[in-house]
């Protein structure tokens, strides 16, 4: 990739930031505006977000395949070279809420392929604190490098895991609940998986088969590059994902292997 990509999604990180920061909590931001490309409600907040992206794209001229929550899929300029991930709101109901844990989630690929992913950003949209990641170079926030923890077993484990939905989703996460020392389900994935990667989270877990390739990308490169693990429950990856495609995911994003064996094993036994 020829630009630098780097820079230019934390202009876009910091523009959603500006544009999104002051709504955050208020009746605005939770206003329904129709649904989405995958079907999801949208609110004010999500469109406000995504059409600054948009805006900034095709102002500097900055050619790519848009991958985008709310208008899916979009050609950019005459010449893309690369693929846009981007979920501009990660926790939307806690954008609405006023509650201070959401985050907008960028990452640029030369291939259509979730392992091509080579620059990743995820913004705090509460407090700006930022995470970056590129491809062989590390993972950072705010410009200092990040390590996982060293935990390795999950009743010493600080652990976030995604109960909403259905009862089921509970019944399957039971021997996690009762094992761990201390449970958090905090709503954005992006920022959960970066939490495991700077060591504020041992794992996160979501076994919904909910999540989307928007909803991982940037948060993926961001804890690989830290040294963490990003598996399917069964331990299978997730490297041959299309980023064009709408795919949904189950998958445990863990500190190191050791931790990821043990929650996995835990699963198992429901």
């Amino acid at each position: 990739m020829k630009e630098n990509w780097l820079g230019i999604l934390l202009d876009l990180a910091n523009d959603v930031y500006l544009a999104v920061n002051p709504i955050l909590g208020t009746p605005e931001s939770r206003e329904v505006v129709g649904r989405g490309a995958s079907g999801d409600l949208t609110m004010r907040i999500d469109i406000v977000a995504e059409n600054i992206i948009i805006q900034h794209l095709e102002r500097e001229k900055i050619s790519c395949i848009f991958i985008g929550e709310e208008k899916g899929i979009q050609k950019i300029g005459d010449k893309p070279e690369v693929y846009l991930v981007v979920d501009s709101i990660d926790g939307t109901t806690n954008a609405v809420r006023g509650i201070s844990f959401v985050s907008t989630s960028i990452a640029v690929s030369p291939t259509n392929r979730l392992s091509g992913i080579e620059v990743a950003v995820v913004k705090k949209l509460d407090d700006e604190g930022t995470y970056t990641a590129r491809k062989g170079r590390g993972a950072y926030y705010n410009r200092k490098k990040i390590d996982p923890s060293k935990v390795t077993k999950v009743e010493d484990a600080v652990l976030s895991v995604e109960l909403s939905r259905t009862p089921e989703i509970v019944e399957k996460a039971v021997p996690i609940l009762r094992k761990a020392k201390v449970l958090r389900s905090l709503g954005s994935a992006a920022l959960e998986m970066c939490y495991v990667a700077s060591s504020r989270l041992d794992g996160y877990i979501d076994i919904r088969g909910k999540l989307r390739t928007t909803d991982i990308a940037a948060g993926a490169l961001i804890l690989k590059e830290a040294g963490g693990i990003l598996l399917k429950p069964d331990g299978q990856e997730l490297n041959d994902v299309p980023l064009v495609e709408i795919n949904h995911f189950s998958f445990v994003a863990a500190a190191n292997r050791e931790i990821f064996q043990d929650i996995s094993s835990l699963l198992g036994k429901v």
